[in-house]
């Protein structure tokens, strides 16, 4: 059986993360073709079964890209304490997953553990059930190059009232492939990706920014990504309640 990983999923509500449990694991699904809605079911049926207690699970839909259509699964908050613990069902578990659920799944891509990182965080609890998930794949070494230009924003942000809100998590056991992704919640909903929402909130940044950092800094900040990143990649995703078994 395949084990659930997760990210953050974009994604659960940041109330939770008081506990000391701050690791998320995700796993995109994509549906055999013609097989969406039987999947949908399937696993409908399984978190009913099996993810209604305390091993609940959190699912999004991506609408954009080539993985339009796919869904992320989500678990978490945890521990990595939590992974000492063997679940008594775990065998039901995986036998009525590979039965139910498997048949209709095409593939499955694990973008792996992350951990939620409070202090890269911009008022991050902000409800919404749509959203933008950047993920950058950094070279090795130049994390701290991307922590440090997200942690000048967070000042920017706050000094000028921004709206925005989004939350950052840090990728475990990277190795040479470090990673940080970054999910932008969109209370207003995807019209607030127009230019004409908000239309003086750049301006205000980059002139908050200049401000605080100077004019060098914000060249800087316009090339910093191509040096910093092997590559990155965007997606919008709109929460799926009916494939959820929690909801925040």
């Amino acid at each position: 059986m395949r084990k659930l990983l997760f990210i953050a999923g974009a994604f659960v509500c940041t109330s939770t993360f008081g506990q000391g449990k701050t690791l998320y694991d995700v796993e995109i699904v994509h549906p055999k073709d013609g097989q969406t809605a039987a999947y949908g079911k399937a696993w409908k049926s399984h978190i009913v079964k099996f993810h209604n207690g305390d091993d609940k699970r959190y699912a999004e839909e991506i609408v954009s890209g080539s993985r339009s259509g796919d869904i992320m699964i989500i678990t978490g908050p945890y521990a990595l304490a939590d992974l000492d613990m063997t679940k008594p069902n775990a065998a039901a578990h995986g036998t009525d997953f590979d039965l139910t659920v498997s048949p209709y799944v095409a593939s499955y891509s694990e973008w792996g553990t992350y951990r939620w990182a409070d202090t890269l965080s911009y008022n991050s609890n902000v409800q919404a059930d749509k959203f933008v998930t950047t993920v950058y794949h950094l070279k090795p070494g130049k994390a701290s190059d991307l922590i440090a230009e997200i942690k000048r924003a967070i000042v920017v942000n706050t000094k000028i009232k921004s709206p925005s809100s989004y939350n950052t998590y840090v990728k475990l056991f990277a190795g040479s492939s470090p990673e940080i992704v970054i999910v932008t919640h969109l209370k207003d909903g995807f019209k607030q990706l127009d230019n004409s929402f908000s239309p003086t909130m750049s301006k205000d940044f980059q002139n908050g920014y200049v401000q605080e950092y100077g004019q060098a800094a914000w060249d800087k900040r316009q090339n910093l990504l191509p040096e910093i990143t092997t590559s990155w990649e965007t997606y919008l995703s709109k929460v799926r309640k009916d494939l959820s078994s929690v909801m925040k």
